[in-house]
């Protein structure tokens, strides 16, 4: 059941709370009249309209011997900076755990503590600390003014504590009764459509997270897939790379080889030239040898008789030369055409020799490309792993949020649940309260 305040001639609820002038007690003001302010907290829009008027007016209470406090539901820590922002003057005392605010029957009846909202309320309290006036805002902006609570205590100060008969307030506590559980109703229909639409709307993000985080597990396997090919291909690349280099170093060795057959050769040509000479040395030599034999053929015919065996000897000898004639022209033959191949093998080898000078300048540029882009490549890999590490942790963060969405979800039904609870409550208590309300009218 809705609580609406203390009741007009009780004894005010002792109370002793931290405040923003430090500790302050029920019993610190006995002795004059207090007036004790109500708040929801410094966060509320209305209270942030109050708390600068009453500042403005509270000289004027203190002029009259009358003390100013407010009591908010809230920490301390969190009152302090608005106070020291607008340069509150009179005490605000922090209810944090809202004790004094149910002791005063000023809340909104939640079944959570932590939900226990002070209703905007004033309190005028004598100097005997009997509760002789109390205001209880229909709403949030239902507030009396500070110029009306100081014209309320000046009318108190002619009107006797006796004067005030139950018959009286009763009429008016059922009234206030009514229309506090009337707005409770109406409230408690706004909480539970906003509830109603917050679970719908959960819904709609949960279906959303889920949905991202089945397309956040498919990019991440797919970057997972990509950036192992990438490396296995930036290793086929480097591996292709040391292959270049060991081409291009055995490129260089042929090379050098080629240099050395090539000095070689160049000596074979010196050699054959050498064979060559010898050649013609020889050739002249058989010339010469024939010449002789020919002289003696003609010497052995003068001879005659006693010129026969020298006649053989010059047959012989001019054979001998011949055939000496004929090898060296052979041999000189040979060592032309051995001179002609060894040209033609020269000529292969200093082509060659550039081709491969060619072949190590292009395989040494490509080795180089490919080297680059093998580092390349494996930049992007480990990039692509650290994307998705970044993934994998966004799947995570998803995966959490899906987690929270559903004890929120929880945490709403169970509001939910509670709030039709307490409008079936309301109900229930508004006919009973208009039955009560009844039967006073009809008393009177």
């Amino acid at each position: 059941m809705a609580k609406k305040g203390l009741s007009i001639g009780k004894k005010a609820a002792p109370f002793r709370l931290d405040s923003t002038q430090g500790m302050k007690g029920l019993e610190d003001f006995k002795g004059k009249p207090l007036v004790i302010i109500f708040l929801r907290g410094t966060w509320c829009h209305n209270c942030q309209k109050q708390m600068p008027e009453l500042n403005d007016y509270y000289q004027r209470f203190l002029d009259k011997g009358v003390n100013l406090i407010a009591i908010a539901g809230q920490k301390l820590i969190n009152i302090k900076p608005y106070v020291d922002a607008n340069r509150i003057k009179f005490p605000i005392l922090s209810d944090e755990t809202r004790e004094v605010i149910k002791s005063y029957e000023v809340f909104t009846p939640i079944k959570w503590d932590s939900f226990r909202i002070a209703i905007p309320s004033t309190y005028i309290i004598d100097e005997n600390q009997m509760i002789r006036y109390s205001y209880i805002g229909e709403n949030q902006a239902d507030r009396p003014s500070a110029k009306e609570i100081l014209e309320v205590i000046d009318t108190l100060a002619i009107v006797s504590q006796e004067d005030a008969s139950i018959q009286e307030e009763l009429p008016v506590f059922l009234a206030n009764m009514k229309s506090t559980l009337e707005h409770v109703n109406t409230s408690a229909g706004y909480v539970t459509k906003s509830i109603e639409g917050n679970l719908h709307n959960i819904e709609g993000l949960k279906g959303a997270s889920q949905r991202n985080f089945e397309h956040l597990e498919g990019a991440v396997d797919n970057y997972q897939k990509k950036s192992g090919e990438l490396t296995e291909f930036s290793q086929q690349l480097n591996t292709t790379s040391h292959e270049f280099t060991d081409i291009q170093q055995m490129n260089e060795q042929l090379s050098l080889n080629i240099q050395t057959t090539r000095g070689l050769m160049d000596e074979l040509i010196s050699m054959t030239n050498v064979v060559n000479e010898m050649s013609s040395v020889i050739s002249q030599i058989s010339r010469q040898t024939k010449i002789l034999a020919l002289n003696a053929s003609i010497e052995a015919a003068r001879a005659g008789e006693h010129g026969k065996g020298f006649a053989v000897v010059a047959q012989e000898v001019s054979k001998l030369a011949h055939g000496t004639e004929e090898s060296a022209g052979n041999i000189t033959a040979q060592l032309q055409a051995i001179d002609e191949k060894i040209n033609q093998s020269f000529s292969s080898f200093a082509t060659f020799e550039d081709t491969m000078n060619t072949v190590r300048e292009r395989i040494s540029d490509n080795s180089s490309q490919i080297l680059a882009i093998s580092e390349g490549i494996k930049s992007i890999a480990d990039d692509s792993l650290l994307l998705g590490d970044a993934l994998n942790q966004i799947k995570e963060s998803q995966h959490d949020a899906q987690i929270d969405l559903s004890k929120i979800q929880e945490v709403e039904t169970a509001i939910n649940s509670e709030v039709n609870d307490i409008l079936h409550d309301m109900h229930y208590h508004v006919d009973q309260l208009n039955a009560l309300d009844e039967r006073a009218r009809k008393k009177k």
